[in-house]
């Protein structure tokens, strides 16, 4: 059986949404079902992200004062010294191994709407491209 998480069956559960007003409704409002699908998908996504930064970065500096310090961002104007880098191109493996699982049930989500919102962004251009060739 497969097992969904939350942010992947809010994508599945838009994107169907979409596909259903996109093959139901005539041409002229058919267009707009990449609209439809973008909207409540990739700022949703980002905003949880950042949202998920914000509270891991304030409960690790909190719980583990050493992994903060570790990883803690040291450029820029508003977040100098506040957020960590979860480190979203590789794994990190501090993060990945912490034994605090409310942390770690926070990288995870951080991570994942990080995903999720990249994959919203890159369907976007996609979903518009073949409704217009459709």
């Amino acid at each position: 059986m497969i097992k969904f998480t939350r942010p992947q069956a809010y994508f599945y559960f838009v994107l169907s949404g979409s596909i259903i007003w996109f093959l139901l409704s005539p041409k002229p409002s058919r267009n707009y079902a990449p609209i439809i699908f973008m909207i409540p998908t990739f700022p949703y996504f980002m905003l949880n992200y950042y949202a998920k930064l914000i509270e891991f970065s304030i409960k690790l500096k909190l719980s583990r004062p050493d992994l903060f310090e570790k990883y803690v961002v040291d450029y820029g104007i508003y977040f100098k010294g506040e957020i960590v880098d979860i480190g979203l191109i590789k794994r990190n493996d501090d993060f990945e191994n912490l034994d605090h699982m409310e942390l770690h049930e926070i990288y995870i989500l951080c991570r994942q709407s990080m995903k999720w919102g990249i994959i919203s962004f890159i369907t976007f251009p996609i979903f518009g491209i073949v409704t217009i060739l459709v």
